[in-house]
């Protein structure tokens, strides 16, 4: 018998916390026909997150509403009410499943357990998704598509829990993780606080520049302090709740940076350390994920211009449909001062020469 075949059936789930993960996650439930109730102590993002989830159709069969305890109830608040929030859920719905979308674990679960709440009906998780805006009004069924939802139970926690959560995190479309609270924490110190940081660092050597100079950017600047917009209040409480492992991260960064400062003082003969460290950059990159987890693939980028005004956008992507080629991403690259951007399109080598002859044919300037 395996996992998913013991997971507890879902019908009914109530989402406390409506900001952009919960009312995220209440969207894509409701699209799969399962029975989404909210709470918030914000009425504004609860009358919103509402509105948006009763709007949405569901793909599966329609239920009429569910009486009584929910089958699982998520926890989608601020870190810093997490466990008090889950430890009471946990002592109210005394039949069902309780989860959470915390980034951080350790500490989270050491809180419920301390507070002698029933830990084998917990089953800690953490999408790894988001964006760099907040509230309902952001919220999005297709966030959690393809990407990870690490899931951390604890010794004691019913199996038949953690598989029913494991399922209802794929009808989202994500991919579950395994893993402990305490590797979890370590590994998202790295490959998600640190980014963070270092984002909003860089944002913040800009406020130093006059206007003059902070033109002279292009889109790498962009890329690499998109996080930088995140809300620092959120932020700072989820650095504090993972504090240790992400000061242990990074040392290891400025350790990485004052090698490359110390190259690049030395002159010519600190060229190699310099190189070092840029070609050690280039295979770190390589091991991060690609689609769907899997590993990544080299697509070949396809530019295309785009004038700047209503319905250019729409006509390329139904040019693009029109060819028949998948698309693995997408980035739009304003040109400065001028009414026009540029479209950078990701697709799989054997596919970008049909999507170029198509592109023209359709009278795009296509760019390679």
């Amino acid at each position: 018998m395996n996992e998913l075949s013991q997971a507890l059936p879902v019908t009914s789930v109530l989402i406390i916390g409506s900001g952009l993960i919960g009312a995220s996650i209440g969207l894509g439930l409701r699209q799969c026909g399962v029975e989404v109730r909210l709470e918030d102590v914000n009425p504004d993002a609860l009358a919103l997150a509402q509105d948006r989830v009763s709007r949405t159709g569901g793909t599966g069969t329609p239920r009429e509403p569910v009486e009584g305890d929910p089958d699982v109830v998520i926890v989608a608040v601020p870190p810093a009410a997490s466990a008090s929030v889950i430890s009471k859920a946990l002592g109210t719905y005394l039949n069902a499943t309780v989860s959470d979308v915390c980034s951080t674990k350790t500490q989270l679960q050491r809180e419920v357990e301390i507070s002698g709440a029933d830990m084998t009906r917990f089953v800690p998780g953490h999408p790894m998704a988001g964006r760099e805006v907040s509230g309902p009004g952001a919220s999005s069924a297709d966030l959690f598509e393809g990407r990870v939802w690490a899931l951390t139970p604890s010794p004691v926690t019913d199996t038949r829990r953690t598989a029913q959560m494991s399922s209802l995190v794929q009808q989202l479309g994500a991919l579950v993780v395994m893993t402990t609270p305490m590797a979890h924490d370590r590994a998202v110190a790295l490959t998600s606080h640190t980014p963070q940081v270092v984002a909003s660092m860089v944002a913040a050597g800009l406020e130093s520049l006059g206007d003059g100079d902070v033109l002279l950017s292009g889109q790498g600047l962009r890329d690499v302090t998109r996080l930088a917009a995140s809300d620092p209040d959120l932020w700072t409480e989820i650095l504090a709740s993972n504090a240790e492992p992400v000061a242990t991260a990074l040392d290891g960064l400025i350790e990485r940076l004052a090698h490359v400062r110390d190259g690049l003082r030395a002159g010519p003969s600190g060229a190699s350390v310099v190189r070092a460290g840029l070609a050690s950059g280039v295979s770190g990159h390589r091991r991060v994920p690609g689609k769907h987890g899997a590993a990544p693939v080299p697509y070949v980028v396809v530019s295309v211009a785009v004038a700047d005004r209503p319905g250019e956008l729409g006509r390329l992507f139904v040019d693009i449909a029109d060819t028949g080629v998948n698309l693995e991403d997408v980035r739009i690259e304003h040109a400065l001062g001028r009414p026009t951007g540029l479209v950078e399109l990701d697709v799989d080598p054997a596919s970008s020469a049909t999507l170029e002859e198509g592109l023209r044919s359709a009278g795009w300037e296509v760019r390679r």
